[in-house]
């Protein structure tokens, strides 16, 4: 019996695009978000065959082409509100362990917990892998220090949020119901957005050293466009560096509104 992947293979084979998530070669990829009022769909975002996305087909990149997490060697990682589309990858890694959280249980997580308090002991981790989930969470500086205070001295973590260029961080906790969120932050479960101005002094507040890696901007137009990237998302790299309590002048920095 032919596969529901191998079918969307055939319906969307292609030369001009490839999803390397799913290694799949394609005509186009598709629209995302759906249609709807207050939300912007972008044409070409959305892998017909696995559904990645943008983030998703950079980070399966520059995993590969930026980190040693394939190298075979022993680790340890830290996934928050696992993807499918990477949870299957990181479970197939050789000579990894591998632990997924979330608050909810649709996803699968190996276990349930609250971002901001984590059941885990200090410098558990070595790779913590935390992908558009900040803009989620209302006390984002107590999630930072979290998984700042769970990675090994060694290690190093990838905590992507959706960013404005150009902007600094945007934040106003009266605004709490769905609609006046899509509004204000354009997404109703969306508590605010994130400026590029910004965000690596925030993770600096919680004690991170920070990597900002422009391996998309280093790539050539075509390859942009052939792997469907957006061409200013560079990627968060924070490893251990100052504890919480050494940093507190970063956070007036961080605090300072749009």
């Amino acid at each position: 019996m032919i596969s529901s992947r191998l079918k969307k293979r055939v319906r969307h084979f292609g030369v001009s695009r490839y999803c390397p998530c799913c290694r799949s070669f394609l005509r186009s990829f598709g629209p995302h978000p759906a249609p709807q009022p207050g939300r912007v769909t972008r044409p070409e975002a959305k892998c017909p065959v696995c559904g990645a996305l943008e983030r998703h087909r950079l980070m399966e990149l520059f995993l590969v082409h930026r980190t040693d997490l394939f190298d075979g060697r022993p680790k340890s990682l830290l996934h928050i509100a696992p993807e499918p589309v990477f949870a299957r990858r990181f479970k197939a890694i050789a000579n990894l362990r591998y632990v997924s959280i979330d608050i909810e249980a649709p996803r699968r997580p190996s276990l349930l917990a609250d971002i901001t308090r984590l059941p885990f002991a200090s410098g558990t981790f070595d790779v913590i892998y935390c992908s558009h989930v900040l803009e989620h969470i209302p006390d984002d500086h107590a999630a930072m220090r979290e998984m700042h205070r769970l990675l090994k001295p060694t290690g190093w973590s990838i905590l992507q949020v959706p960013l404005r260029q150009g902007r600094l961080t945007y934040e106003d906790p009266s605004i709490t119901t769905p609609e006046a969120r899509l509004a204000a932050f354009g997404q109703h479960d969306h508590v605010r957005d994130y400026g590029d101005r910004d965000y690596a002094t925030r993770l600096e507040a919680a004690g991170f050293a920070v990597t900002v890696d422009p391996f998309v901007r280093q790539q050539s137009v075509g390859d942009q466009k052939r792997f469907g990237l957006m061409a200013w998302e560079d990627v968060h790299v924070c490893r251990p560096g100052l504890g919480p309590a050494d940093s507190h002048a970063s956070l007036a920095a961080a605090a300072e509104p749009r």
